[in-house]
């Protein structure tokens, strides 16, 4: 039995504000049920619809508030001087931005680190948009739960992001999935809608069953590596796994089978090949707002946990991707995933008709391009990781915006036409311009046309490839791109070429149209001034020895 040292980090009050961002998530989805449940709502379709309205804007003023809040904490906007003199805001701004980026993980198990940080406005800006997604999208019976679904599985995505330790990862996935399940299958009289929230529900299950049998078989190894020790604690820590397979000895492949099931644990969560059967599906039937979140900032919550997990707990399994070279580890394993991704996501995409489905294959292309970040960090070769992190980063924020557009206009059209065929879109640019020009610079930056944000975000992913030694994956990455431009153009010629079915003018919601509009005009800057964030990615010097 093993000995368990009293040397348990506690939570101090100095660390509460480095928390801020999730305790706030927390009391606003407190008080967006809240206000719902203690007010009276008439039963009229008017009353209905301002109930809707108001949960609505309530959660969209109060992530805006957040988000601010978050911006001034990060210090990336405006640094508070050391020697700035002493009055009531001031002292409000030093002590907020004492909870920034910095410091060691609360309790061993939650990173407040720039890698965090820059997740956490990623998130709460996505849940934003959505927000303003759903505002005009559709009434439902209970919208306070619905909203407050959504502050949840934030709240979730923020956890993951920081999580460094094994049983704060596993929570916090649960934490973000199970709203998403809901949130999926919420519109019960739409057969479409419940089928998506149990199809995503029961693969959910599953690869949450994979992932926590993943992390037990960690645990298992660090554990015997350790044999009876007295300072037998903090065993589920990322950094503290990845120092005892660093000694050697037996178990490593118990460690390497515990790696490989945790790939296909999250490999599921961001839908990569062969791991991305449930989302054609789900992203079709489920509502288009919630659509957009899923293919967004759930990705991204998955894809930075990965990033976490595996250049910290199994740093030493990462092995190489490069010909010529011995091929193993998990930079190997990642590889493969990537091709197989890119090819078949690209080439599955093709035939479709339905765009939401198309969006969705596309999402699934993208999930490959992302991959080829993670092969970068473990390079042999002398290349720079905190580059290949950075890419990564960067390909991640401009993909949530993109794809937040992309989406949010479907919905917008979807709502207008009641369809979302590629054939639906036909004339788009005759009956409502500004909607059809905000469409194609979505689609243009999914492409990876200049000078939007999506060319400068797959450049940078091609040159972290191709300078890490993995140049066979750079190539394979190329083609599948230009295989893409078929079916992207497809959507242009719908909405530019195509005679539309009336020339009846088309209205689309305000509230959708302000988030495709701010999603656009994000990829529009960050495509000409890449830098405003690449200097604040520069800083996030996580994980392993970057």
């Amino acid at each position: 039995m093993f000995q368990i040292n009293d040397t348990i980090p506690h939570v101090l009050i100095s660390d509460i504000p480095r928390i801020l961002p999730e305790i706030l998530l927390l009391v606003l989805a407190l008080l967006v049920l809240g206000s719902d449940i203690f007010e009276r709502w008439g039963r009229t379709p008017e009353a209905q619809l301002e109930r809707v309205r108001s949960s609505a804007s309530l959660t969209a003023i109060g992530l805006g508030l957040v988000f601010a809040i978050a911006l001034l904490q990060s210090g990336y906007i405006y640094k508070l001087p050391t020697d700035a003199p002493d009055n009531y805001f001031i002292n409000i701004l030093r002590n907020l931005q004492s909870g920034g980026p910095a410091g060691t993980p609360i309790i061993g198990a939650f990173a407040t680190d720039d890698l965090t940080m820059i997740a956490r406005l990623t998130f709460i800006g996505a849940a934003l948009l959505t927000s303003l997604l759903c505002l005009d999208y559709r009434p439902s019976a209970h919208p306070a739960e619905f909203y407050a679904l959504i502050l949840f599985s934030t709240l979730g995505m923020c956890l993951m992001a920081g999580a460094t330790e094994l049983i704060m990862a596993y929570l916090a996935v649960e934490l973000t999935s199970i709203p998403l399940y809901i949130l999926a299958g919420y519109f019960r009289s739409d057969t479409r809608s419940t089928e998506a929230g149990m199809k995503y529900f029961l693969f959910g299950a599953l690869s949450s069953g994979i992932l926590l049998y993943g992390m037990s078989l960690a645990y298992g190894y660090a554990a015997s590596a350790l044999g009876g020790a007295v300072n037998a604690n903090n065993l589920t820590q990322f950094s503290r796994i990845a120092e005892l397979a660093s000694q050697g000895g037996e178990g490593s492949a118990l460690l390497t089978l515990a790696m490989v099931f945790v790939l296909a644990g999250v490999g599921y969560k961001v839908a990569v090949v062969p791991f991305h059967g449930w989302s054609p599906d789900v992203y079709q039937g489920a509502p288009t707002p919630i659509t957009a979140f899923i293919s967004t900032a759930s990705k991204t919550a998955g894809f930075i946990l990965l990033f976490r997990l595996l250049t910290t707990a199994f740093p030493s399994l990462a092995g190489t991707a490069v010909l010529g070279a011995d091929l193993g580890g998990w930079t190997s394993m990642v590889a493969i995933l990537a091709v197989l991704t890119l090819v078949i996501a690209n080439l599955a995409a093709l035939p479709q008709t339905n765009a939401k489905r198309l969006l969705a294959w596309s999402s699934i292309a993208h999930a490959g391009f992302l991959l080829i970040g993670l092969v970068a960090w473990a390079s042999p070769q002398a290349f720079d990781r905190s580059q290949g992190t950075a890419a990564l980063i960067y390909y991640l924020v401009v993909y949530t915006l993109t794809n937040l557009g992309g989406f949010g206009a479907l919905a917008a059209i979807s709502l207008a036409i009641g369809g979302e065929e590629v054939a639906d879109l036909n004339g788009l640019a005759r009956r409502n311009l500004p909607m059809a020009t905000l469409l194609t610079l979505c689609v243009l930056s999914l492409a990876g046309v200049p000078p939007l944000a999506g060319f400068f975000a797959k450049f940078y992913i091609f040159m972290v490839g191709w300078q890490s030694g993995a140049r066979w994956l750079v190539v394979v990455a190329v083609v599948t791109t230009v295989i893409s431009l078929y079916y992207y153009l497809r959507l242009l010629k719908a909405m530019f070429i195509e005679p539309p079915l009336t020339d009846e003018p088309l209205r689309t919601p305000p509230g959708i149209t302000a988030a495709v509009t701010i999603a656009t005009l994000g990829l529009i800057i960050l495509g000409l001034f890449p830098n405003l964030i690449l200097g604040v990615i520069s800083r996030v010097q996580a994980v392993a020895g970057i």
